[in-house]
């Protein structure tokens, strides 16, 4: 038996399954039959991997799950994901939000990106080790993916949990949405708190931000100009620039 299979095993693993039933009951996010084990036996294969690479911060089961599962499902109890939505994890590490969210929305499809390729290893390993069906993995940087023809534009949904400044994460999901389509930001404030320069931003990409929170919305009212996205630095250089509040916020 290996670290994962040990620690997912037992009186722990059902203590575990039984907090993320009570977070679900009390959030109002229906986990299907089987989830909150596959979300448990994640946790702990994160935990496992991490002996070998760096994925998280978590030293400890409890905290594996309530860090990489409930706080990567919080958007479900605010945001309707209905059948058949089509969604990109950006900057997904060892597979955090998008993994959790799989488990959660089987009848959704996914893709996980990721441009470090060990990271996208695990993710790959963890997806068949779960017999996940509905998530995909690609290792590139998310600029090189928002300008390839069959993703740009055609997505329902982009989540974003701890990949770079608000003003970037903004630059780097729109163009990857439809009209139509919404981001969410993972973060403690919401979207009526962010300051002009945001939201001139998200306005200059065709987004709009959604009031509420926690968490922002950000809905694409428009096709993004196709000059977007620019590299990384550039955006990350003229955030700094502008001296933008939230620049490091996720």
């Amino acid at each position: 038996m290996n670290r994962a299979e040990e620690l997912a095993d037992g009186a722990m693993f059902h203590v575990e399954q039984n907090r993320l039933l009570s977070w679900a009951g009390r959030s109002g996010v229906e986990l299907g039959k089987g989830a909150p084990a596959l979300m448990v036996r994640y946790a702990a294969m994160v935990l496992e991997a991490n002996t070998r690479q760096n994925l998280t911060g978590c030293s400890t089961l409890t905290e594996a799950v309530e860090t990489l599962v409930v706080e990567s499902l919080e958007p479900l109890a605010r945001l309707n994901v209905p059948r058949g939505t089509r969604y990109a994890d950006i900057g997904s590490g060892p597979g955090v939000p998008g993994i959790p969210l799989a488990l959660a929305r089987p009848d959704a499809f996914g893709v996980l990106i990721e441009a470090q390729a060990k990271r996208a290893e695990f993710m790959e390993s963890a997806i068949r080790g779960l017999s996940i069906a509905n998530l995909t993995v690609e290792c590139k940087r998310v600029e090189e993916m928002a300008r390839v023809e069959r993703w740009r534009g055609s997505l329902d949904m982009v989540f974003s949990r701890a990949f770079g400044p608000v003003y970037v994460v903004l630059e780097m999901a729109l163009p990857l949405l439809k009209i139509g389509g919404r981001l969410y930001i993972y973060s403690r404030r919401g979207g009526e708190e962010l300051v002009d320069a945001l939201a001139d931003q998200a306005s200059s990409l065709r987004g709009r931000i959604v009031p509420g929170g926690p968490g922002v919305v950000v809905e694409k009212l428009g096709a993004t100009p196709n000059s977007r996205p620019r590299r990384y630095p550039a955006i990350k250089r003229e955030a700094e620039r502008l001296g933008c509040e939230w620049k490091n916020e996720t």
